[in-house]
């Protein structure tokens, strides 16, 4: 009877180890799984901050051409429309007033883009030194509790030392 209770206890031992193997071995899948999504999650951010800087940067780039077509082709409609009504001295002048009033138009464009390109970069600059300041306060903060600990050691050592 002995050596069946033996028997019968092994698997049962067995039994929870490989439970406990599979229960870590399922935490530490669960793990990687995680590190992976912090991963993704890190990657997106930088590739999305990445697409919003180019996005902004990119009607910089392209205002000139589209000026310069938009220029032309209100131009070349103004001509025609009052070419059929005024005499050319005054489309002349109405077109060179047109030119001057879109001229305006585009540089407080570009001035908006430039503030605003401005603006990006200095939070960008700012967030980081805001995290350096956190940084250097944690790891001083750090170093007090650091100091702190070992002179509670060293009073409860003297305590125990001159307590019997």
């Amino acid at each position: 009877m002995a050596g069946y209770s033996r028997v019968r206890s092994a698997p049962y031992t067995l039994n929870r180890q490989s439970d406990y193997l599979r229960q870590a071995k399922s935490e530490a899948n669960e793990q990687v799984v995680s590190m992976k999504r912090n991963e993704q999650r890190e990657s997106f951010r930088k590739w999305l901050t990445l697409a919003v800087a180019i996005l902004a940067l990119l009607p910089a780039y392209l205002m000139g051409p589209i000026a310069f077509t938009f220029k032309t082709t209100v131009k070349d409609l103004l001509r025609q429309e009052l070419a059929g009504y005024e005499a050319a001295t005054a489309s002349d002048s109405r077109l060179k007033a047109h030119q001057d009033y879109l001229n305006e138009t585009l540089k407080r464009w570009g001035n908006d883009f430039a503030a605003a390109r401005e603006k990006t970069a200095s939070s960008e600059t700012n967030d980081y030194k805001l995290m350096l300041d956190v940084s250097n306060r944690l790891s001083s903060i750090e170093s007090k509790l650091d100091l702190l600990m070992r002179e509670s050691q060293r009073d409860r050592k003297l305590q125990n030392g001159s307590g019997p």
